[in-house]
């Protein structure tokens, strides 16, 4: 890559206006008119902006060599051995290295520059293993198993491209140094005449420089050392019968297990209270402590996990007497820290350490069953076959075929959500759960306003308690402990093929995608915080109608739709 725009904190600059400056003390319904009431006021929260300092450029190598066999051991047993070795060797800047950044010494190494060494290194010994076996153990019935490790081939000019000093992105807010306002509770950083500050541009000849304390490495940065490169082992075991009618079933274990998965976390984390003041957000925060950075040290390495396990289920007919089918159900379980790697952050943003492994959780697209049937079938009416049909009926009615496929999934993960005004962390504590208070019933009547999914009164704000007994918390509730509502499509097709000549020829089709229009649901609205409760008793108002004190909470109020219907004529010749 020879040249790459700033994508990070908009190189034009973004004005934030936040509701912090227009919140009355205790105030906790706060809303978009009171940021945009410090809009009017000229009061601004934050302000970001990038420049490109230097031509952004990028070079990579990916290198891997493989060899393998295949050996009968007998009839009935076959064995496929494999290795495979890799070597990514560390990305570099055409004419000099990448950039690292040690927070502990508040250093930025830039690579290559006045022989200064980046201080980053990366694995040589990038084994995979592949073993695998297929044994015939009568005549109908084989069982086959595997083993492997595959690396993440992620290109790493992806998520390292904008760096520090190339790309310079910067942030000033209410914990930076000079905020006219530093009450991180109700205070703003400047008022908007006096604009977006100037952002500082270094001196990069020797190699080595401090990062600004209101600057950061970029979206992400690697630390000085090993930069560890994650890998999947895949496994399986199968067994596999052939059936009647020529069909073959097969029931099957398969799992993968992550290691090291590439993801972003903020190293620059405090606890509950830290960001009450800016004094406690000084005193917090490591990098604060040390040399004053309250900005976030957004660190990138394999350091995470998932977990898949699965039974998944086939039944296949190849195609004969005119019948193709096939047919699949799995039944699983997907847990990670992030969908996502490379770019990814944290699940939640819970970066402080010790709630880190609230992040691990399940995986936005677990769906725990899921089952797909699909279909060819030539309907027997025409020349030759079971109701043999001549002349204008065979025209009309003969050689048609269907074919089509249904699919029918279980939900997607997802959560109740809290205030945040009950951990008031400096960094680190992310997304702020609801408290589990009664038993998850389902109800799932009806679709709209004022018609939840599971009952609301299982889940409350922690604010609620909060304002009894002030004491900070997390929300009780774990991430995506609750599944929404599932959905089933069906798309069947029809055509038929005229015959005008030997050489001539027409194909007439109709196409349908989601023939019965079915909905699939989004998940229910998830901020608990969004109810209005009885102070005193933490249940819903009774003063006002129930679904404004609801306030969509629990309610499903989206989905995505649409039938769709395509007619198609092909002419062949």
């Amino acid at each position: 890559m020879n040249h790459w725009q700033p994508e990070t904190a908009n190189p034009r600059g973004v004005i934030g206006f936040s509701n912090a400056p227009t919140t009355i003390p205790g105030q906790t319904n706060t809303t978009a008119q009171n940021s945009y009431a410090a809009a009017l006021l000229g009061l601004v929260g934050n302000y970001n902006k990038s420049v490109q300092n230097l031509l952004m450029k990028t070079r990579e190598w990916q290198l891997a060599w493989y060899m393998g066999d295949r050996w009968h051991v007998s009839r009935n047993l076959t064995l496929t051995l494999g290795m495979r070795y890799e070597y990514y060797p560390l990305i570099n800047r055409g004419d000099r290295g990448v950039e690292s950044y040690n927070p502990w010494t508040n250093t930025v190494y830039l690579g290559g520059i006045n022989g200064v060494s980046n201080q980053i290194t990366v694995s040589k010994r990038l084994f995979a293993p592949r073993v695998g076996f297929a044994w015939r153990a009568a005549d109908k019935w084989v069982i086959r198993s595997g083993y492997g490790i595959t690396y993440d081939p992620m290109p790493f000019s992806r998520p390292l491209r904008g760096q520090y000093p190339a790309t310079i992105s910067a942030r000033w807010d209410t914990a930076t140094a000079g905020a006219e306002n530093s009450d991180p509770q109700n205070g703003w950083f400047n008022t908007l005449n006096k604009g977006i500050p100037e952002v500082p541009v270094p001196d990069i000849s020797k190699g080595t420089l401090q990062l600004p304390l209101n600057l950061d490495m970029g979206p992400r940065g690697p630390l000085p050392g090993r930069l560890t490169r994650g890998y999947i082992q895949s496994f399986n075991f199968t067994i596999e019968r052939q059936l009647p009618w020529d069909s073959v079933a097969n029931v099957a274990y398969v799992g993968t297990r992550t290691v090291h998965q590439l993801i972003q976390r903020d190293l620059n984390t405090a606890g509950l209270g830290s960001g009450l003041t800016s004094a406690t957000t000084l005193a917090s925060l490591p990098f604060a402590r040390l040399h004053g950075r309250t900005n976030g040290v957004p660190m990138w390495d394999g350091w995470a996990a998932g977990k898949y396990n699965a039974l998944q289920a086939s039944l296949n007919k190849s195609f004969s007497k005119g019948l193709l089918v096939k047919l699949a159900y799995t039944f699983s379980k997907t847990l990670n820290f992030a969908d996502d790697d490379g770019t990814a952050s944290t699940w939640g943003g819970w970066d402080w350490e010790p709630i880190l492994k609230r992040n691990y959780g399940p995986a936005g697209y677990d769906r725990t069953h899921m089952f797909t049937v699909g279909w060819v079938y030539e309907l027997p009416a025409g020349k030759g076959l079971k109701y043999n049909l001549s002349g204008v009926a065979n025209q009309v009615l003969g050689g048609w075929k269907v074919n089509g496929t249904f699919a029918a999934y279980t939900g997607t993960p997802f959560w109740v959500t809290g205030s945040s005004q009950t951990t008031r962390c400096a960094r680190g504590c992310g997304t702020n759960g609801a408290d589990i208070v009664g038993p998850i019933t389902k109800i799932d009547q009806e679709r709209g306003a004022g018609k939840p999914y599971l009952d609301p009164m299982a889940f409350r704000d922690p604010l609620w308690q909060f304002n009894k007994d002030g004491v900070l918390r997390f929300g009780t509730i774990g991430r995506g402990i609750l599944h929404g509502p599932g959905y089933w499509r069906l798309h069947p097709a029809i055509y038929k093929t005229f015959k005008a000549t030997e050489r001539v020829s027409a194909e007439f089709r109709v196409e349908s995608f989601n023939v019965t229009n079915t909905p699939a649901w989004n998940n229910p609205n998830n901020g608990a915080g969004s109810m209005r409760l009885d102070p005193n008793t933490g249940a819903l108002r009774t003063d006002i109608p129930y679904a404004t004190a609801l306030s969509n909470f629990m309610t499903i109020t989206g989905a995505s739709t649409g039938r769709q219907v395509r007619f198609g004529l092909r002419l062949s010749f």
